[in-house]
């Protein structure tokens, strides 16, 4: 598996979380099953009439039992790992810096927006105003402030909603941000494109 992982990696894929996963089950039987081989010399020294018997019959028994249990539990985790894909293309850039001007008169409105970014308990923050105000220019310097600054945020995706906005072509937008981004996704319905944006988000 991770023979297949490693030039997916370096042409810049991302591998799936279930195989990720797969793989550190795997690391972590590796290191039990090296574990049982450096055992093994000292039950070999435990035996005695070439083989046939043990000094101690119940040690060599409960260590014959972790290796058959081992032994299931490798096989039964390799039946397991027959992925189709074992990587999909990375998202966007989790922020892309946008062209600004940056007005000295926005700079308490920017901090003011960003303590309400900060704020575990703000769910929707919303901006409002006449058309010129500078509304999209606060939005870009947010945008851009997040290239700077720590945060938890794993992407920041813009997307420009106007008054007769296609919602699909909306979706398509954000989707192209978090993996989305193929012919298939695209031939999907409004209704199932949310549910798979909503999954991510």
């Amino acid at each position: 598996m991770q023979r297949e992982v490693d030039p997916a990696e370096q042409r810049l894929l991302k591998p799936f979380e279930r195989v990720q996963l797969w793989l550190s089950k795997a690391e972590t039987m590796i290191t039990e099953a090296e574990k049982l081989n450096a055992d093994g010399p000292q039950q070999m020294n435990n035996l005695c009439l070439g083989g046939c018997a043990s000094k101690n019959c119940l040690s060599s028994y409960k260590f014959g039992k972790k290796v058959a249990k081992m032994l299931k539990k490798i096989n039964d985790h390799r039946s397991n790992g027959a992925f189709a894909k074992v990587a999909e293309s990375q998202p966007a850039a989790s922020v892309v810096v946008r062209p600004e001007e940056r007005p000295i008169s926005q700079e308490s409105m920017i901090e003011k927006v960003w303590s309400c970014i900060e704020d575990k308990d703000a769910g929707v923050i919303g901006l409002y105003g006449l058309g010129g105000v500078g509304k999209t220019t606060l939005l870009t310097q947010i945008n851009n402030k997040f290239s700077t600054t720590p945060n938890d945020y794993d992407v920041i995706i813009w997307a420009p909603v106007s008054k007769h906005s296609d919602v699909g072509k909306i979706q398509d937008r954000i989707g192209g941000n978090i993996g989305f981004s193929d012919a298939f996704w695209k031939s999907k319905s409004v209704d199932e494109k949310a549910v798979d944006i909503y999954g991510v988000l």
